[in-house]
């Protein structure tokens, strides 16, 4: 939650934040809509898979759910780090 939050960075605590106007609703959709993704993505498919025993995904399933971090991943690649000056 804290990497795309639109919060300023603080010490030891860096943002990811998207190229562009800042001041656009776009922008801001933007950087909310990744902060509530990637944790949803975490929240119901990494820790599902690391904290049971066996996960039952489809083949179907589990490409769906990799195609699902991969776009993070993008995101991620995409942003600049910044830090608390």
């Amino acid at each position: 939650m804290q990497s795309f939050d639109m919060k300023a960075p603080e010490e030891s605590k860096p943002r990811l934040r998207f190229n562009g106007d800042r001041s656009t609703p776009t922008w801001r959709a933007r950087q909310d809509g990744a902060k509530y993704t990637s944790a949803g993505v975490f929240l119901a498919l990494r820790n599902l898979a690391a904290h049971e025993d066996e996960v039952n995904w489809t083949q179907q399933e589990a490409l769906e759910y990799l195609a699902t971090f991969s776009v993070v991943a993008r995101w991620i690649e995409e942003c600049v780090v910044e830090t608390a000056s």
